[in-house]
């Protein structure tokens, strides 16, 4: 049981550094409207899903038929990516929030997603800019000490 609950919470943040999003300690209840494996999806292939229902300010809570339909599209989009059908879970299975075969299909899928690209941090991107600007400005300075005349 203590295996299972770190590969969940392996797969939770995995599925949070490539969508940058945070999600709830409950991943299954986290994924029942749809929303996040319509983004998963095209996240792995963009525009797999084309439309997807999300909660808006004015209705924060997506109808069983909107997330039925995100989840339904979700399937779908993971069969064209080339997701094996015995490895998809079923409509019903993410609705109910039962994790088990969800986390298998995104296992699945995520195995078929290129690489997070992993981006220099603020202060390495600082440093490179530095050195760009103390070169640029060093080449300027010998050029006018060289090409002015003295007076």
């Amino acid at each position: 049981m203590g295996e299972e609950a770190a590969l969940v919470e392996q797969l939770r943040k995995n599925i949070e550094s490539r969508l940058k999003v945070s999600l709830p300690s409950d991943l299954g209840a986290a994924l029942t409207d749809g929303v996040v494996l319509c983004h998963l999806a095209n996240h792995v292939r963009p525009r797999s899903v084309p439309s997807i229902h999300v909660p808006s300010p004015a209705v924060p809570k997506l109808t069983m038929a909107k997330c039925r339909r995100n989840v339904e599209n979700f399937l779908e989009a993971c069969r064209r990516i080339g997701v094996p059908q015995e490895r998809l879970c079923t409509v019903e299975e993410v609705l109910d929030g039962r994790g088990g075969c969800v986390y298998w299909t995104l296992g699945v899928l995520l195995s078929m997603a290129p690489p997070p690209l992993l981006m220099p941090s603020p202060p390495v991107q600082l440093a490179g800019f530095a050195l760009f600007y103390l070169s640029t400005m060093s080449v300027l300075c010998a050029l006018y000490c060289n090409l002015v005349p003295h007076l």
